[in-house]
């Protein structure tokens, strides 16, 4: 999976590709319908866990395992929303929509 999804990210593929790919992997794993609470969980966890890694990644200034938490997290997202039927280039282009083209307060 890692090798064909680098590969497809240098070519310049967008989010949506991304997401129809991460979908298909999963249906090669028999489990097509997961339980929503069950990948809250994991994306919580994810997250928690990424904010201990930034913590150490600031002391030590070191940044691998923190991007690995990111992709970790990324992957876990994208999941969700194809488990909610939720295409997460679309929601991104209406809430850009939404934001009228300015940047959200957090930014």
């Amino acid at each position: 999976m890692q090798e064909q999804l680098i590969y497809s990210l240098s070519r310049g593929d967008n989010l949506d590709y991304i997401q129809k790919y991460v979908l298909e992997k999963e249906k090669g794993t028999k489990v097509i319908q997961k339980d929503i609470s069950n990948e809250m969980f994991h994306l919580f966890f994810g997250i928690m866990e990424l904010g201990k890694e930034v913590r150490n990644a600031l002391k030590n200034d070191t940044y691998l395992d923190t991007e690995l938490k990111i992709a970790d997290i990324f992957l876990i997202l994208i999941a969700l929303c194809n488990n909610l039927n939720i295409n997460l280039f679309d929601a991104l282009i209406k809430k850009e929509q939404f934001l009228n083209g300015k940047m959200a307060k957090w930014f």
